[in-house]
């Protein structure tokens, strides 16, 4: 889970802005407006039954668990309650490790617990589903996603957050910051100890390296134990954006992409960049799913049924989410990461194949790379 507005505190107190900007710049380096893309026609949206709505209206609330923060999910919030007034949606932002951990301790104790989880964390989540603890609900708006979005039983994508490069651009100017891995392993022998990323516990970089040296295979792995030795390790995006923004690295990569959402001036916009990588950027499903154990299960259903919905992913824009159905305007959304680096660039496939099984070969590989 990112900390976004305690990395601004701390930049700002430093006398550097925090913001990220992406696409084109003008002539004096500042932001200018996202290209337009091409979005599609929406899908059609398949709403819950009229029994199934009024169940939920009658349960009157129900309980998340996600590892997004609350600005991020503050726009979703908004727009749900709006929608089903009457239905209050309560939100409990913890990374998800304790999601899953407090989820299993709750239920053996018989006390309330989450009705939906929200995760980035594939290993864990295919083990929450293993666990049983995943009601096998298939959405009526599943039939309108692409096939990447389907996860395992009960468990769908919300968002297909990217990962990106960010750059402090008034150390590293534009014209030499690499638009790949592979340019910023090479660039990084001379800017050692300038260049930041996350930890391997953090599922968001578990998930960037797995996508990444799945799609590359050895030459992935070659471009990031070229990385290994010049990278300082942070153990979440908050401390890596913050640490970026106040100077201490220069580059920083396979960071959330949640970090696009801070655009907001051009001034800001002469202090960081943000990239995708060409050679291939990780796009990380964001799972929810519906609890077994859930108090307010119709609630639950509800939930999910507008988060997958044109409406619902609208709303998940506004917070910096990566909407992917069709006919969605967003900045961040698929279309935009896709105009960028292709569709060929883009890792869209659910969960890497066998991940659970190849992720203590990954872990330690990588730990060896980067001396932990």
């Amino acid at each position: 889970m990112i900390s976004l507005s305690r990395a601004c505190a701390s930049a700002a107190a430093c006398a550097v802005v925090l913001t990220a900007c992406g696409g084109p710049t003008d002539a004096d380096g500042g932001a200018t407006p996202t290209p337009s893309v091409d979005v599609g026609k929406a899908s059609p949206v398949t709403p819950l039954d009229a029994a199934t709505i009024a169940k939920a209206k009658k349960q009157g609330s129900l309980l998340l668990y996600t590892n997004a923060d609350a600005d991020q999910m503050a726009p979703v919030v908004k727009a749900f309650e709006a929608k089903y007034d009457g239905i209050e949606l309560r939100v409990l932002n913890m990374n998800d490790t304790q999601t899953f951990q407090r989820y299993a301790t709750e239920t053996a104790t018989g006390v309330r617990t989450a009705d939906v989880v929200m995760a980035t964390d594939a290993v864990g989540m295919l083990n929450f589903v293993d666990k049983g603890n995943v009601l096998d609900y298939d959405d009526p708006n599943v039939q309108h996603l692409p096939e990447y979005a389907r996860l395992a039983p009960g468990v769908v994508a919300m968002s297909e957050d990217p990962l990106v490069a960010v750059y402090n651009t008034a150390l590293l100017p534009r014209d030499k910051q690499p638009k790949d891995l592979k340019s910023l392993a090479e660039l990084s022998d001379s800017i050692k100890g300038k260049v930041g990323t996350t930890d391997i516990s953090n599922p968001q970089s578990f998930g960037a390296v797995s996508n990444y040296t799945a799609e590359h295979g050895d030459e992935g792995w070659r471009n990031i134990e070229a990385l290994g030795p010049n990278t300082g390790v942070e153990s979440g995006n908050g401390n890596l954006m913050q640490k970026l923004a106040q100077g201490e690295y220069q580059a920083t990569y396979f960071v959330a992409g949640s970090v696009r959402a801070l655009i907001e001036e051009d001034e800001a916009a002469k202090i960081l960049n943000y990239t995708y990588l060409t050679d291939g950027t990780p796009m990380l499903p964001r799972a929810v799913a519906v609890t077994r154990k859930a108090k307010s299960p119709e609630a639950a259903k509800l939930f999910v049924n507008f988060l997958l919905s044109v409406e619902g992913q609208q709303a998940a824009c506004k917070g910096g989410f990566t909407p992917y159905r069709d006919g969605v305007e967003c900045p961040y959304g698929i279309a935009a990461v896709e105009k960028v680096v292709g569709a060929d660039n883009m890792m869209l496939g659910g969960y890497p194949e066998d991940v659970v099984r190849n992720k203590p070969a990954i872990v330690e590989r990588w730990k060896k790379a980067y001396d932990r």
